[in-house]
């Protein structure tokens, strides 16, 4: 069977806080996460287009994480969450970091994994994401704290490619 190869979280932290230049603090979740309407859902497929990955983040964390790779003030970070929805800035933002997070899925002898996109609701979501939420076969959920920001949830949910 083959395996997504998933990061432990000091990679996680590493790769976030390089990403948007500011410390990212990473908690383990004690209980699995469970996500609202409006979180943000990355595609992550093998090179034969079967969805491996999924990563949902809140949109707390979106706004944070996009704003802080942006240069966009926190407040304009909070004033997005207050309103529902991320703008066209942020959503990119955010976008460019689940892109770039495809590398943490990568290793040597597990399937190559790239992003394919995102979700901004969870009734949008496929069956083959939604089996995975339901049924993953490794998972991550953590709190990541952006520094200067706020912080918001994570969970990294990989499929089984039998």
């Amino acid at each position: 069977m083959a395996r997504i190869h998933m990061p432990d979280v000091k990679q996680l932290a590493a790769q976030l806080g390089t990403l948007v230049g500011r410390t990212c603090r990473i908690s383990e979740s004690a209980a699995p996460h469970r996500f609202e309407a409006n979180a943000h859902t990355a595609r992550y497929c093998t090179r034969d287009d079967r969805l491996g990955a999924i990563c949902q983040v809140d949109l707390s964390l979106a706004a944070f994480l996009g704003a802080a790779l942006a240069l966009v003030p926190a407040g304009g970070a909070e004033e997005a969450v207050k309103e529902g929805e991320l703008g066209h800035n942020l959503r990119d933002a955010y976008s460019e970091i689940a892109n770039i997070m495809a590398a943490l899925l990568c290793d040597d002898g597990a399937p190559h994994m790239r992003w394919v996109g995102i979700h901004t609701a969870l009734d949008d979501l496929g069956d083959d994401a939604k089996a995975i939420v339901d049924s993953p076969c490794e998972r991550i959920d953590v709190v990541v704290e952006v520094e200067g920001y706020g912080a918001g949830r994570l969970s990294l949910l990989s499929a089984s490619l039998d």
